[in-house]
């Protein structure tokens, strides 16, 4: 039997101009956890993200899911053109769709809800508009 390569995906990274709204968005919104913060020396955020600043990360977790939110402590970024190839949205699951979303609603975030064939794909979009599908 072959071994698999590739078991699971450890996390998702985000570079924002808006930290505080952003980490405010996954933990108050979405109840992520605080998990780590670290500050980023100049050479790092020059290897990993091509920019000559210092920058930040704090990395998030639910269950299984990480995400780590990224800025740079001078500058501000360009914002990607929802029109370009690349990453388009991730996926999060959680256990009973129907409520998560309820009381999301509740707490003002929009839900885009598109019919597809038989079933239903929900949609919502971080502080930045990265889209995040939700499924159970």
């Amino acid at each position: 039997m072959k071994r698999k390569i590739l078991n699971s995906c450890d996390h998702i990274g985000i570079i924002t101009n808006n930290y505080r709204r952003m980490v405010n968005f996954y933990t108050q919104k979405l109840e992520f956890s605080i998990m780590k913060k670290e500050k980023l020396s100049k050479s790092v955020m020059r290897s990993v993200f091509g920019l000559a600043s210092e920058g930040e990360f704090t990395r998030l977790v639910s269950g299984n899911a990480k995400i780590e939110i990224f800025h740079t402590t001078t500058g501000c970024l360009r914002k990607n053109d929802n029109q370009t190839c690349g990453y388009n949205h991730w996926a999060m699951r959680v256990e009973d769709k129907n409520e998560f979303i309820r009381k999301i609603i509740k707490k003002g975030v929009r839900i885009v809800h598109i019919k597809r064939n038989d079933h239903s794909v929900y949609f919502i979009k971080d502080p930045d508009g990265n889209r995040i599908e939700i499924k159970d």
